[in-house]
């Protein structure tokens, strides 16, 4: 009788715990292949040890992690938070020292006064 009884109050907690609703939270990180293209408003730009990240907000809302890589942060110098920008990854190119770097292209939506 114990052991139907603890059955039973399983079955009944698997039942609730089925009827909530929960969604798994992933890192959204950007990973391109050449000509792929990410838009969206620049909400947070994230500096920690020698790393740095980008958080673009989506149209969709998505938040969009983007590492920052040499050239991209050289470009991203001239991009102020809130910004709608569009970053295009054009692929490697190998530098004077044969080290490959990786080659964006960066837009800044102009805003219409």
């Amino acid at each position: 009788m114990g052991v139907l009884i603890i059955s039973l109050l399983n079955k009944k907690t698997k039942e609730k715990n089925s009827n909530e609703n929960w969604e798994i939270i992933k890192i959204n990180s950007w990973n391109p292949d050449v000509g792929d293209k990410i838009e969206g408003k620049l909400i947070k730009i994230d500096k920690n040890s020698n790393q740095i990240f980008y958080v673009i907000e989506t149209n969709d809302k998505k938040r969009i992690r983007i590492w920052g890589k040499t050239y991209l942060n050289q470009l991203m110098d001239e991009i102020e938070l809130n910004d709608y920008i569009r970053i295009t990854y054009n692929g490697t190119e190998t530098t004077k020292n044969k080290h490959n770097m990786k080659k964006y292209n960066l837009e800044r939506r102009i805003q219409n006064e």
